[in-house]
């Protein structure tokens, strides 16, 4: 059924989506040059999803640091006006009657606006975010949903949601970077206080010091990996609708190069894209047979160089119950917010009853320095388990295994060290050699040598050793199954994720 036609005449109308433009000029250029290149129909949409976003945001900000009853109240007959209009079907307000007729027409989900309202609201209470995690929370209903907001209008061919959640996300992120001197005047401070403190920076001095550059570099890191996320999308849309987002998308990342070239200092300007720049993007957009030349020729689109992959094979994504959802490259996905992927680990032990305990090369992407058990790995696509953890005890430590034994099946850890996550359903085996020689990869490996168990064990479990995140957690585990590991039980096969294979190379229950 079609929605019924609007109360508001057409010269309300007229005038409300010619203010939502006005609006979106001055306040939002990068929306604005980007809309341009979208039809005069869908193009008035996107200046009414902006602007009705803009003008609850402005309640809020405009308020200063301390928004009290009166800015509340004031939102709160926005968000009813905004109720009103849309059951009503119009409003004498041309600006609400505007945005209302865009929801009606592009049957935008009206759940969307509620997650938009309630995350307006808490930027009345809520000065920080103390991780990535709670931040992307609220971010989802101030960000991403707007994301999820444009997708009606821009009607792309394939389900696009995913990547226009994290274009959202991206604007978003590059506007926290760019407004942290702004927002500190507003009393709220929208980098993670785990980062902060994780980089010893302190956005309070206003100050550029080496640690606020580093922090900084990577939040810019990670805002560039969300529009690389969002890229996936964009060859879904339609013409004019890919020249749209493509063209924002371009803009919006150019904000953090403008970051970067003012040496971080984000404090004493805001970082801008020149408008003469804008208009020249847009006009080379229009003349480019294929957009996304454009988007992956610029610098968000590229993988960062920092730390080098010895392997760069590809790896198995799961679900939170281990079933398997794809593939990707170890460098495409080992970042801040690393997916949950396949994995395992191995205890190797000699005749003598000692733990070949080895420290992972300090060039290694991925907790670099660490002290840990013998061996942690990824198994290829369709690769067995045994097979994945043979291979890659020999070409790490050159040494060849026997009796390998599954000990615990259901292990996986989320663990971060210098802003890169590992997560990941790893089995931990045990296995056996024929003696103490190795030979180690001075590119995995930067030192190893051989301890009793007891004594490793006994040192993790005191805290007397520091070790891998997931080194401490399965020591316990292990210690659980007795202190001999010649006498631990096998695990069942059962209790693996369910991506996991294992033939008859190894020993399972």
């Amino acid at each position: 059924m079609s929605p019924p036609a609007p109360v508001a005449s057409p010269e309300v109308l007229a005038l409300g989506y010619a203010r939502c433009a006005a609006i979106t000029r001055q306040h939002g250029t990068t929306y604005y040059w980007g809309a341009r290149l979208l039809p005069a129909a869908s193009r008035r949409h996107v200046h009414a999803v902006y602007t009705l976003a803009r003008l609850a945001d402005d309640i809020v900000d405009l308020a200063g640091p301390d928004p009290g009853r009166d800015t509340a109240a004031a939102l709160d007959a926005f968000e009813q006006s905004f109720w009103d209009a849309l059951a009503a079907g119009g409003s004498a307000d041309p600006i609400m009657a505007a945005v209302v007729t865009t929801v009606r027409e592009c049957g935008i989900e009206e759940e969307c606006f509620s997650r938009f309202f309630g995350a307006m609201r808490t930027d009345l209470t809520r000065r920080t975010y103390e991780s990535w995690g709670d931040l992307l929370r609220y971010m989802d209903g101030s960000a991403a949903v707007i994301g999820e907001m444009m997708l009606p209008v821009l009607r792309p061919g394939t389900d696009a949601v995913a990547p226009a959640r994290s274009l959202g996300l991206a604007f978003q992120l590059t506007n926290f970077l760019r407004d942290v001197g702004e927002d500190l005047d507003r009393g709220r401070v929208y980098v993670p206080q785990e980062d902060i403190r994780r980089f010893g920076a302190d956005p309070q001095q206003r100050r550029v010091t080496p640690e606020w550059r580093a922090l900084m570099a990577f939040e810019i890191e990670r805002n560039r990996r969300l529009y690389r996320e969002a890229d996936d999308g964009i060859p879904a849309l339609p013409g004019a609708s890919r020249r749209c987002v493509a063209t924002a998308r371009v803009l919006y990342a150019r904000i953090l190069e403008r970051i970067e070239a003012a040496d971080y200092d984000v404090f004493g300007s805001r970082a801008r894209v020149p408008t003469p720049l804008k208009a020249a993007l847009a006009v080379r957009m229009v003349a480019s047979r294929e957009p996304m030349r454009l988007v992956r020729a610029d610098r968000a689109a590229r993988q960062p160089s920092n730390g080098a992959w010895v392997s760069d094979d590809p790896v198995v994504l799961l679900d939170e119950a281990g079933a398997p959802v794809g593939e990707a490259r170890k460098s495409a996905i080992h970042h801040d917010d690393t997916p949950l992927h396949l994995a395992f680990s191995c205890y190797v032990m000699d005749p003598e009853g000692r733990l070949l305990v080895t420290t992972r090369a300090t060039s290694k992407p991925s907790f670099p320095g660490v002290v840990t058990n013998t061996v942690c790995g990824h198994p290829l696509p369709g690769e067995d388990l045994a097979v994945a953890v043979r291979r890659r005890a020999r070409s790490e430590l050159g040494v060849d295994l026997r009796d390998l034994r599954l000990v615990l099946p259901g292990f996986g850890y989320r663990a971060v060290m210098n802003g890169v996550v590992e997560h990941e359903r790893c089995p931990v085996f045990v296995a056996w050699v024929d003696d103490a020689s190795i030979s180690p990869d001075p590119e995995e490996v930067d030192g190893a040598e051989w301890v009793p168990w007891t004594d490793f064990s006994a040192d993790v479990l005191e805290g007397a050793r520091t070790v891998s995140p997931w080194c401490a957690e399965q020591v316990p585990m292990l210690a659980v199954l007795g202190p001999d590991p010649r006498s631990w039980p096998a695990g069942p096969r059962t209790a693996l994720p369910p991506a996991a294979a294992l033939g008859p190379d190894a020993e399972a229950a």
